[in-house]
């Protein structure tokens, strides 16, 4: 078994990924991608990935969602993933094939550079905590109706942040969060974008979307202070460039969330919106 790889562009410069690319912060999108694993797959039957079917992962970073779209499409179906940092994706996508069917392939490339890839159309393109990370999410949702099938299937899930809380209250826990959200807006992301999706399908011209499924999880303080300390380990380059705290507040905020671990509360993540539409069979061309 084998990677195919495609390269349809070069990296961009300006990367817009704020939270960087380290082994932590790899290793936080597959803890984070194994939370809202059933979520995922829920979302993926309810837009019809089946048997045979081809499918695009953008922004598959460590390809955790391209693993379960292999187990619906099976050995007949195609899935590919898209991302800028083709290092990690490319090393997710041989670690695949070497344990499953030879279904994956790469396309590297920068969605809001790439125009075009060989292999479209796709009956499912998918995008997972994507929009949160571009500036214009509208013109990146036009280009992925594009590739689209007709009777394909257009599957975008993104968070609302300000929903998160912890109950009871825990301070450190949200004083971290304030903090993080304070520097994803300085840095420019929409905080609630999950809950706007839909109604950016209709400013993409995309249409009423056919669903939108809102999902959450409350986890203990452990997992949770966990997840935040690492998150906060992934934007403090940003937070010291915005001035938003400096290195002795980063430092007194970890060791408060760490001894918030063993709190007997609990945190309330992210929404994550799911939202899809299917795109008509009399778009396709005669």
């Amino acid at each position: 078994m084998h990677m195919r790889a495609v390269v349809e562009h070069r990296v961009s410069a300006q990367d817009a990924y704020v939270l960087g690319r380290t082994q932590r912060e790899y290793e936080r999108l597959t803890r984070q991608a194994q939370i809202w694993e059933p979520a995922t797959r829920q979302a993926l039957l309810q837009a019809g990935l089946s048997q045979g079917h081809s499918v695009l992962d953008v922004g598959c970073g460590p390809c955790d969602v391209m693993r379960l779209m292999a187990e619906y499409v099976g050995p007949a179906g195609r899935v590919f993933g898209m991302d800028v940092d083709a290092v990690l994706a490319s090393h997710a996508i041989e670690q695949l094939s070497q344990s499953g069917p030879d279904v994956y392939s790469l396309i590297a490339g920068d969605i809001t550079d790439v125009t075009q890839v060989s292999q479209a159309p796709f009956d499912l393109v998918f995008a997972r905590l994507l929009l949160f990370h571009i500036d214009d999410p509208a013109a990146v949702l036009r280009r992925l109706w594009e590739w689209v099938r007709p009777g394909g299937a257009l599957l975008i899930m993104d968070y609302d942040i300000t929903v998160t809380r912890s109950a009871a209250q825990i301070p450190v826990i949200e004083r971290t969060l304030r903090l993080c959200n304070d520097t994803f807006r300085r840095c420019g992301r929409d905080i609630e974008i999950g809950t706007r999706i839909p109604s950016l399908f209709l400013e993409a011209g995309i249409g009423t979307p056919d669903a939108c499924n809102v999902s959450s999880v409350m986890l203990p303080a452990a997992p949770s202070t966990h997840m935040l300390r690492d998150l906060l380990d992934s934007l403090r380059p940003q937070i010291l460039r915005h001035r938003l705290a400096d290195e002795r507040a980063l430092t007194r905020l970890e060791f408060d969330l760490r001894a918030a671990a063993g709190c007997d509360s609990f945190m309330r993540w992210p929404d994550l919106t799911a939202t899809w539409k299917r795109k008509p069979e009399a778009d396709a061309v005669n």
